[in-house]
């Protein structure tokens, strides 16, 4: 059994503090950027005014993940499968810390965390009306043992900083697949077909953002605006923490799902 987010944020706060990708002393914060926001301290704990925090990242790891430019489009067989996808940084080694940590460690707390630096960096979504922010979701019994959504809980911290409804409930995966991490190109593709179903009643006309942690091939995100399209959704955009091309070099696997 893992250590709950509540020991294991006791425990960050009450040892030496180091950097989880380099493993320096974290120190404290000494730049002000948007990109410094990857090191500013994460709150593990609070109570009234007690308020336990812990960095994850030093300054120097923090600055070296790069902002994503701007929008893509997502390739895709045909133009109707295509989903423009936001990320909001380039996925390298540091970033996968952050995403397991926040997966496999039990840290929750990372989640409001990140949303607020991807918000940084996102285009503002706060003027979009009509929109509801999805979060990609998890199996039934995946989602049990992990005991959360990663996706869901950033979904849920973006939607309140753009002021937005959130529907967790409007997106659900109905059949079991197996990890992307682990498979090609190709059998991704065919692994996800038929794997999520849309609520039409929660969708219709609506224009969604979707949400996921890190996107790589991007078929998950695009088999997602699949459902939500023949739900009648209106139009579907995607946001993401990390994207990267798979082409592009990076040391160590990605996180399992």
């Amino acid at each position: 059994m893992g250590v709950s987010w509540l020991v294991q944020g006791a425990l960050d706060f009450l040892i030496d503090e180091r950097c989880h990708a380099c493993g320096k002393h974290t120190g404290e914060p000494q730049n002000h950027g948007e990109a410094s926001l990857l090191s500013a301290p994460v709150t593990v704990f609070s109570l009234g005014s007690l308020r336990l925090k812990t960095r994850l990242l030093c300054d120097t790891c923090a600055l070296r993940v790069q902002r994503w430019p701007g929008p893509l489009t997502l390739p895709a067989q045909d133009t109707l499968s295509r989903v423009s996808l936001h990320p909001a940084f380039v996925t390298d080694e540091r970033l996968l810390v952050l995403i397991h940590l926040l997966k496999f460690s039990r840290r929750e707390r990372i989640a409001p965390w990140l949303a607020r630096a991807m918000a940084a960096q996102l285009k503002d979504f706060s003027q979009a009306e009509g929109s509801i922010v999805v979060p990609v979701p998890m199996e039934r019994s995946a989602q049990r043992r992990r005991g959360f959504n990663q996706a869901e809980r950033i979904a849920r911290a973006l939607a309140r900083h753009w002021k937005l409804p959130l529907d967790a409930c409007a997106l659900t995966k109905v059949r079991p697949t197996r990890a992307q991490s682990t498979l090609g190109r190709a059998d991704r593709l065919t692994n996800l077909a038929g794997a999520f179903h849309a609520d039409s009643s929660r969708v219709r006309g609506a224009d969604v953002i979707l949400v996921d942690d890190l996107v790589t091939t991007g078929a998950t995100v695009r088999a997602c605006a699949d459902a939500l399209r023949g739900a009648q959704a209106r139009r579907v955009c995607a946001v993401c923490t990390g994207y990267r091309d798979e082409a592009a070099p990076l040391r160590g696997p990605l996180p399992q799902s």
